[in-house]
């Protein structure tokens, strides 16, 4: 998640203090939480945005950068063609996110899964090298859901390589998935 992006779902402005960023922070929570009648995907999308903003500020210490900055990224994964995205021989969505979801746990700590836009947030590796995969599932075409990958790294070290976590993370899924997914490209 970009700073932007965090701002727009605390639903503060780019001029916003700390203050006001704890305030929407914790009446968002109040809303989302799973207590309340809330989704704990929708408070963990909160509780991002927060962590987000705290990184970008150190803690509330220093304003917010002009223009906020992109978090550091990974390259995307890309098939030996070249193209962005792996293809799964499935035509359902929302199930190729489950599925990869549940794959997911095999390979590090699942923190995030919205079936409603497709996405999915599994940290990996180990300390000092943790990085956040996120998977993108989009719509179906005729050859398939395409999923794309990024990683940004967390921790002070390297994140462990992209290619890698996509691969293991794609075995499991063809493992878990039965016959139909078993030609999954990685």
């Amino acid at each position: 998640m970009e700073v932007i992006e965090a701002l727009d779902v605390l639903g503060v402005g780019r001029d916003a203090s700390w203050q006001t960023i704890r305030r929407a922070h914790r009446t968002s929570i109040v809303a989302a939480h799973p207590d309340t009648g809330g989704s704990a995907a929708s408070a963990a999308r909160i509780n991002q945005a927060l962590d987000v903003l705290r990184r970008a500020t150190d803690d509330g210490r220093t304003p917010l950068p002009d223009p906020a900055p992109a978090p550091p990224r990974r390259d995307v994964a890309r098939r030996p063609d070249g193209a962005p995205t792996t293809r799964v021989p499935l035509h359902d969505p929302t199930e190729v996110l489950l599925r990869l979801a549940d794959a997911a746990h095999d390979v590090g700590e699942v923190v995030f899964v919205d079936p409603i836009d497709g996405l999915l947030e599994v940290i990996v590796g180990d300390e000092p090298g943790v990085g956040q995969l996120t998977a993108s599932v989009d719509a179906a075409g005729d050859d398939g859901v395409p999923v794309a990958f990024t990683l940004e790294p967390l921790g002070v070290a390297p994140a462990p390589p992209i290619g890698d976590v996509v691969a293991a993370l794609m075995r499991r899924f063809r493992n878990g998935a039965g016959d139909d997914a078993g030609a999954a490209e990685a």
